[in-house]
């Protein structure tokens, strides 16, 4: 039925995993509902829902960003966190949360991770938490979030230590809230990550939110 004046329109997202199972643990956290999955429960590879008002928002939201890469870089994670929790509170959230809540082993290793950013963490010590040997845990991980657990907690830590210093908090003091000890190794992994230095980034923030 589709045609040239009434198309049928698509589109294809990629979720990213560590979003994803972050936003999944912080909603089971703030309902008090988890969705654990039995050893013997495989998850469906594929389920359909309906395209909801809340979805189509969201979505239209992310997309108006396209258009200015200073919105993109400075909206765009929280836009995407939102098409995300429309996602989760649609007809299709049961399947996404089982997929990613905390009866997913690696979900529940992340939640540990994201409780510990300020103290030092072991892949032998998650793989335990998890019960698995450290080898298939490291290879889960990385099969999961597409980065090994130590490159995915620098992830973490770095992106923590961002939204702190953008709520105005001093460099130094986000870099050592997050477990960083040395000031100038975590110059040098913000700037890695972000392409400025922490300072410089902060800067450009605030020009922004003073231009907003």
């Amino acid at each position: 039925e589709a045609s040239p004046d009434n198309p049928l329109m698509g589109v294809y997202i990629s979720l990213n995993t560590r979003v994803m199972t972050e936003l999944t643990i912080e909603l089971e956290s703030a309902t008090g509902v988890t969705y654990k999955v039995k050893e013997s429960v495989h998850p469906q590879g594929i389920s359909t829902a309906n395209w909801d008002e809340a979805f189509t928002d969201a979505l239209y939201r992310l997309i108006m960003l396209e258009k200015s890469p200073t919105d993109i870089a400075i909206l765009g994670s929280s836009r995407i966190r939102e098409l995300y929790y429309a996602i989760l509170k649609g007809d299709s959230g049961y399947a996404v949360r089982r997929s990613f809540g905390v009866g997913n082993e690696i979900a529940r290793s992340i939640e540990l991770l994201s409780s510990n950013l300020n103290e030092s963490v072991t892949i032998e010590n998650l793989a335990h938490q998890v019960g698995m040997s450290r080898a298939v845990f490291h290879r889960k991980f990385k099969q999961a979030t597409n980065m090994s657990p130590i490159q995915f907690v620098k992830s973490m830590r770095l992106n923590n230590a961002a939204m702190k210093i953008a709520e105005g908090r001093n460099v130094n003091v986000a870099a050592m809230e997050v477990g960083y000890v040395s000031s100038s190794q975590f110059s040098r992994d913000f700037k890695r990550m972000y392409g400025q230095a922490p300072k410089q980034w902060s800067q450009t923030i605030e020009r922004n939110n003073n231009k907003s």
